[in-house]
């Protein structure tokens, strides 16, 4: 019998893998080992859901034995991988091993949490993924007074979501919003239309300690705050647990094909670093699952990104970008209207990125980006 293709991982790189896997290749066995219940579901509204007080199960799009009869493959849900023997091409799980025709390592990424004093500090939230979610929505609901800690993409998408129905104080080390992604008048106006959210730049939580009613919060300014939830957003790192034996830096190194330091070894998605870059968003992580698709079923396939779109889903302040939108060589165009506002990125006159925001769309503008 022939030997599988075993993918470590069911978040959307793993499961958007094995669908497009399954349409070139109706016959290699697939297996999707995973140490969650293994539910489809979509990641981006997991801050969307705290917002709408949405309960667990109202994201999950399929459960696991739904997509293992759909696709004919098999799902391992609540399967800790302990061990992968690159020599014998065995994944161990405890004590069960799996053979492995070629490995897919789709494990994703874990909540980076900076250096916090206090004795509160194992009671930050984090929002990565379903089980996550399950564990805290009943302790975000009963808090009135939330703290977020981190002003990029995600940490300004949980702090506009829950100012729906909570006092929310959003807490960064940078100068403002988005520092990281658009020029400096796309987060004034952001800034404005975050409002109640209370915004602290330039400052970064020293301590969390436990108080007779939630929380007691010390910035690196000298600052308290009185809150009843932290929840951290300060950003990913790749998770690195089973790359022991494969090549590292940032991330899992893959080349162009997605091919790891070993033989038959391959990464996928938040956990792997593509020659030099981490793309932690959906579309380059689907691109990816689907070149990789095509090698794995016998024709290679490298990846191939071009300029990406990402949508800031903060609905007050709708905000589209993409190219290159950070950086001190960048000459901006900026136009702006009752319907929002342009800005064009140019370095030696050529275009290389953009960012809209309102009902303005700048998709149009994506093939005239400089690569």
């Amino acid at each position: 019998m022939k030997k599988p293709l075993v993918i470590i991982g069911s978040g959307h790189a793993g499961y958007t893998l094995a669908r497009a896997f399954r349409q070139l290749d109706t016959s290699t066995p697939v297996v999707i080992l995973t140490q969650d219940g293994g539910e489809q579901y979509p990641k981006p509204q997991l801050s969307h859901g705290f917002g709408r007080q949405m309960a667990a199960e109202q994201l999950v799009q399929q459960h696991a034995t739904a997509i293992a009869t759909e696709l004919k493959i098999m799902v391992r849900p609540n399967t800790l991988v302990t061990a992968i023997d690159f020599d014998a091409r065995l994944v161990h799980a405890g004590a069960v091993q799996i053979p492995y025709s070629d490995l897919v390592l789709a494990v994703g990424a874990e909540p980076f949490v900076p250096a916090i004093r206090g004795d509160a500090v194992q009671d930050i939230l984090t929002l990565n993924n379903l089980e996550q979610y399950r564990r805290y929505i009943a302790q975000l609901e009963r808090s009135e007074r939330v703290l977020v800690i981190g002003g990029g993409l995600i940490g300004t998408e949980i702090a506009h979501d829950i100012a729906r129905h909570k006092q929310v104080t959003l807490v960064d080390i940078g100068s403002r919003l988005l520092e990281r992604l658009v020029p400096e008048v796309v987060s004034q106006r952001l800034h404005h239309a975050m409002a109640p959210v209370t915004l602290r730049f330039g400052t970064a939580v020293d301590r969390i300690d436990r108080a007779a009613t939630g929380y007691h919060v010390k910035l690196s300014n000298g600052e308290t705050l009185s809150v009843d939830a932290v929840i951290c957003a300060a950003g990913l790192k790749p998770r690195l647990e089973l790359a022991g034996g494969l090549a590292t830096a940032r991330g899992i190194s893959v080349d162009r094909y997605l091919r790891t330091s070993q033989p038959n070894v391959y990464a996928l998605g938040d956990c792997a670093e593509i020659e030099g870059q981490i793309l932690p968003y959906l579309q380059p992580i689907t691109l990816s699952a689907r070149a990789l698709a095509s090698t794995l079923a016998g024709k290679p396939e490298p990846v191939r990104f071009g300029p990406l779109p990402v949508a800031v889903k903060t609905p007050h302040y709708p905000i589209q970008l993409a190219g290159v939108t950070h950086g001190q060589a960048l000459d901006w165009q900026i136009s702006e209207g009752d319907d929002g506002l342009t800005a064009l990125a140019h370095r030696d006159s050529k275009l290389v990125g953009y960012v809209t925001t309102g009902s303005r769309n700048g998709f149009s503008l994506l093939p005239s980006l400089a690569v």
